[in-house]
């Protein structure tokens, strides 16, 4: 069960629902797939790189405009893309998890597409609110430290382009497309109890 600082949260700020997803971990039927290592943060109407910029609507994007705490995935290139919606409903804000540090250490999740592909998970999760779903977060570790850059793959070519809405547990070897140079250990990237 995730704390009511979290619910409400997810409910009011997409930017901070993001940075605290980092550490938490993603389970499937109960079974650990994962800790949450970066996430991009999508900001609605006025972000034109979200899927829901200038208000678009469609069949593809309606578990976006679903209240917080729905998973919205849609597919990309033949991979699902797994996201958390933030916000009331009709406001469509959301968090794209892109990357999981595996419980065995493999680097297999370092990607959205990847992530997805070798957890299982897929668009039968589109729309499920999460308290009720097989797929949830649940606290796991705090990071050392969050670090923030331009969001992956965005094509517009506005203010939205660079801003810094890419954030991830720094030096951590599972997250994408990182300079493989001044990596820790995985363990060395999260706050011990």
């Amino acid at each position: 069960m995730l704390a009511k600082e979290f619910e409400i949260m997810m409910k009011t700020d997409t930017v901070e629902t993001a940075k605290a997803l980092l550490g938490m971990d993603l389970y499937l039927d109960e079974q650990l797939l994962g800790r949450i290592v970066e996430v991009e943060a999508y900001l609605g109407s006025e972000d034109s790189a979200c899927h829901s910029a200038r208000g678009r609507r469609s069949k593809k994007n309606a578990s976006m405009y679903l209240a917080a705490g729905h998973w919205y995935v849609y597919q990309m290139y033949g991979y699902a893309l797994l996201n958390l919606v933030t916000k009331p409903e009709n406001e469509a804000e959301a968090v794209l998890i892109r990357a999981l540090q595996m419980p065995d250490g493999q680097i297999l999740g370092n990607g959205p597409g990847k992530m997805t592909r070798q957890t299982g998970i897929s668009m039968q999760f589109d729309g499920d609110y999460m308290p009720n779903s097989r797929l949830q977060v649940k606290p796991g570790a705090m990071p050392c430290n969050i670090a923030a850059r331009p969001r992956i793959g965005i094509t517009c070519q506005d203010e939205w382009k660079l801003a810094p809405l890419c954030f991830y547990v720094a030096h951590n070897h599972h997250v994408s497309k990182i300079s493989k140079k001044g990596l820790l250990e995985d363990w060395e990237t999260w706050l011990l109890d």
